[in-house]
């Protein structure tokens, strides 16, 4: 069927039509003085993909001309894209900005201060390519700014609007560009044409790939950061969060699905205030003719979505989500979808949520009071009275996860003695204490429990999420009186004692985070770094110094730069990286191998290569580019799958392979095979490590399938829900690590938190020394697990090393980097990149 004449009509009713008469027809008077968006960009707001410097000098325009707004800059993006925010309200709120927000941020448990103006947030754009809600930004600040009406009036007065119009401006330029260099004239809306089908990885995402939807409760990302900043700021008591979906589907708003909020939030906001609000948006939209639906899908279970984040303490964070136009106007199954539509569907929902906030204050002042009241009494009742942590022998580690809470708002505090409880032992001045009774009790809980009680088994997204966990830290609950130090109130960095001058060699732990970090800019600036695979215990200061697997030797002599070259670049690494290099005298260790034992092996340099493009799971990619970029500062090239054919491998020792749907041709297969022989380190990620057994690059094997079993039959609508429930969306399982395997460098304990969100399951291997990590039995440790993948992962491996001629694949059957967050499996494979080339791969003598 031909649509370009059906298309082409509907596109041009817009500029038929006044854009005041599209967008806000209700509307009565409007400051003529203040520019519309169509005035400003030269364009109506739905003809074309506004770039974010526009929407940031539309901004500065609203800005210079209006009394009621004022722009804020909280920070910029990896691209050096500026952050911004509005603040909309009165000319007599803004005279009072500090004492508004003072006062308002003494509300969370107190009545004293009802009657200053409620503060909402408004946000928009956190995915680049769901671009309709920047748009609709734009018009929703034009109105706030230029409306006479008395009812707009009211708003202001009463409230202070914070306006975020791009949370991901990186990802919005990104997709920005491509609708618009593929928009043709006359439009075209068929989905197969280019404009509606982005090349990988999309503009989803922000540079390094990351889904920022997912960072509200990790704080990767500068972007998040700078936000979360200015929430805790503010805290307002409202915010929303405008996305879109599929094309075909119509409009959702919340109350969502009941059985996927979280429990651990009051229930007062699911159940009274989440339908109250749905009310207003449906009135909204059914007057302008848009359909819609809710309760059906999304969840609330996760504290770092935009939509969430905000229940957490005390206000109400409300999801919206518009099917797209994926460009500027797209078939459907019913009728073609213009951008223009797109944008009016949030443009309306914002204002609805700003009306129903400015009517339903009371029910907002009331839940947040009820919010904290309820906290308080479920923390006096919770037998948890804290929590200690601390790994004394990797501070960097320790201190990244403090100022982790502090960024939350959470109270940590100094252990003011040495404690051993639940069989850990916590250190002075190295460990730290959170107790459960303090403001933001809901959040702690969220960061230290591993497991909440679900009522259903389908999930969004991860179904836990435990920080502690990620973090890999030792860490027990106080059931009993919480003795607590000082507070810390500022970010903690790791103090370290300068470097004394050595004439023999220089020795640093392995157990800090930092270590690669220390590796790579020792070896950039051509300093020969030894690992050790065997313990020993040195002299250090006069004093027995003990030593584990991995920890570094850097010897004065057998260097090809001079001594004093080599203790500038000691110095350096013992600065940048915050790591203690301790200087020996000797050679001959007290225990142990010596300094110039065989069992004291040279570090290669990684020259890293990384397999990305169509097919591959680009957040698993941006995961390692980020880690190496951001925290080791190393390059990795990243080639794409198209290009792979044309790669001179002799320029590289290690290829990682994450996730993905890999389709290499035998020829260039074979010659991956040949190069991990002549040496090369293969690493994979989940169903990296199912192609690679496939593929014999390496001769393990995957848990096979019980296909013998047959299903009871079951009605045709309960399809969906009986097999997503058998997938693994996030949980938090326990491994058996070989600390005394390079992988395991640094390790001081075998016991280690892993996260899966996959359905790879690898056998351990038959050679009793390569099956690096294992499953317990039982392994879980949070998080929902279907019965049928119980008996899959227990006892299955985690990690495995196989050796082909001078080389080997390291197989790992999770992302070890999910989302940045886990400090924990981070190590693992850092490990792998940096000792997986100078690893032996030892066989086994045949079975007794």
């Amino acid at each position: 069927m031909k649509y370009s004449t059906l298309l082409l009509s509907c596109f041009l009713a817009l500029t038929c039509y006044a854009q005041r008469d599209y967008f806000y027809p209700q509307a009565n008077a409007l400051n003529n003085q203040i520019p519309t968006p169509e005035e400003f960009l030269g364009y109506p707001i739905g003809s074309h993909h506004t770039r974010h410097d526009r929407v940031v000098e539309y901004f500065k325009t609203l800005d210079k001309l209006s009394d009621r707004l004022s722009l804020m800059e909280i920070g910029e993006t990896y691209e050096h894209r500026k952050q911004i925010t509005a603040i909309i309200t009165t000319p007599e709120n803004h005279a009072n900005l500090e004492d508004i927000r003072s006062k308002h941020l003494q509300r969370n448990t107190s009545t004293q201060y009802n009657s200053v103006p409620l503060i909402i947030l408004l946000g928009y754009n956190v995915h680049g390519n769901e671009p309709s809600s920047t748009e609709a930004a734009m018009l929703t600040a034009y109105y706030l700014t230029a409306s006479e009406d008395e009812e707009t009036k009211s708003w202001l007065k009463d409230m202070v609007i914070l306006l975020d119009p791009v949370y991901n401006p990186d990802g919005r330029d990104r997709h920005s560009h491509w609708a618009n260099m593929h928009k043709a004239s006359p439009l075209v809306g068929d989905p197969l044409d280019r404009e509606h089908t982005e090349v990988w990885p999309g503009g989803r995402t922000n540079h390094y790939w990351f889904d920022l939807n997912r960072d509200w409760f990790l704080g990767i990302h500068p972007e998040s950061r700078n936000r979360i900043k200015l929430f805790h700021q503010w805290r307002p008591y409202v915010m929303t969060d405008h996305h879109e979906m599929g094309s075909n589907s119509t409009f959702y708003f919340d109350p969502g699905k009941h059985s996927s909020n979280n429990p651990v939030v009051p229930a007062q906001l699911y159940d009274v205030l989440y339908p109250k609000f749905g009310e207003y948006f449906a009135k909204a939209l059914d007057g302008i003719g848009s359909q819609y639906f809710t309760k059906e899908a999304f969840d609330k279970l996760y504290p770092g979505y935009g939509s969430s984040y905000v229940n957490f303490y005390g206000g109400a964070g409300f999801l919206f989500e518009q099917a797209s136009s994926r460009g500027h106007l797209q078939e459907t199954t019913t009728t073609p979808l213009t951008f223009a539509f797109t944008i009016r569907n949030q443009f309306t929902t914002s204002l609805a949520t700003v009306r129903a906030s400015h009517s339903e204050r009371e029910m907002l002042i009331n839940l947040r009071l009820n919010f904290f009241r309820t906290a308080a009494s479920q923390a006096k009742t919770n037998p948890v009275k804290g929590y200690v942590f601390g790994d004394a022998n990797d501070l960097n580690r320790t201190y990244a996860f403090v100022n982790l809470l502090r960024m939350h708002e959470i109270e940590v505090y100094d252990l003011p003695r040495d404690m051993s409880i639940s069989g850990k032992n916590f250190e002075k001045g190295k460990g730290f204490v959170v107790p459960t009774e303090q403001l933001n009790y809901i959040m702690v809980r969220s960061v230290f429990e591993k497991d909440i009680t679900y009522t259903d088994s389908i999930f969004y997204d991860a179904s836990t999420w435990s920080l502690v966990h990620a973090f890999n830290l030792p860490h027990a609950e106080i059931r009993g009186a919480v003795t607590k130090g000082n507070r810390i109130e500022k970010d903690l960095v790791k103090s370290i004692a300068p470097v004394t001058k050595s004439n023999y060699a220089y020795i640093i732990e392995s157990t800090d985070y930092n270590l690669h970090r220390a590796i790579y800019q020792l070896q950039e600036g051509g300093v020969i770094v030894k690992t050790a695979f065997r313990t020993f215990s040195a002299l250090v200061n006069g004093k027995e110094k003990a030593f584990r697997h991995g920890s570094l030797i850097i010897p004065k002599h057998d260097q090809k730069i001079t001594a004093e070259a080599l203790y500038e670049a000691v110095q350096q690494v013992n600065k940048n990286c915050l790591l203690d290099v301790y200087a020996v005298e000797t050679g001959y260790n007290l225990k142990g191998i010596d300094l110039g034992s065989n069992f004291a092996v040279t570090v290669k340099k990684p020259e890293a290569i990384m397999i990305i493009g169509n097919g591959v799971s680009s957040y698993e990619a941006g995961e390692v580019w980020h880690l190496l970029d951001q925290r080791i500062n190393m390059p990795v090239t990243k080639v794409d799958v198209s290009n792979i054919g044309r790669v001179n491998w002799n320029k590289y020792n290690v290829l990682i392979m994450v996730s993905g749907t890999y389709s290499i041709d035998k020829p260039t297969t074979d010659k991956i095979k040949a190069w991990i022989q002549a040496g090369g380190t293969l690493i994979t990620f989940k169903t990296a490590s199912e192609w690679a057994i496939k593929q014999g690059l390496s001769k393990e094997k995957l848990v096979a399938v019980d296909t013998t079993k047959t299903k009871p039959r079951t009605n045709y609508e309960d399809a969906s829900n009986m097999e997503g429930a058998r997938n693994i969306g996030g949980s938090i399982f326990q491994v058996d690590l070989d600390i005394t395997n390079p992988i395991g460098f640094g390790f001081t304990d075998r016991n280690v938190s892993i996260y899966r969100n996959g359905l790879t399951f690898l056998q351990p291997s038959k050679n009793p020394y390569t099956t690096v990590a294992k499953y317990k039995a039982n392994p879980l440790i949070g998080g929902y697990l279907h019965k049928s993948s119980l008996a899959r992962v227990s006892n299955s491996a985690a990690v495995l090393i196989s050796g082909d001629g001078q080389g080997r694949v390291i197989l790992f059957s999770d992302n070890p980097n999910f989302r940045g967050i886990w400090y924990g499996t981070n190590k693992m494979f850092l490990n792998a990149l940096f000792f997986g080339s100078v690893m032996n791969v030892p066989n086994a003598s045949p079975g007794e």
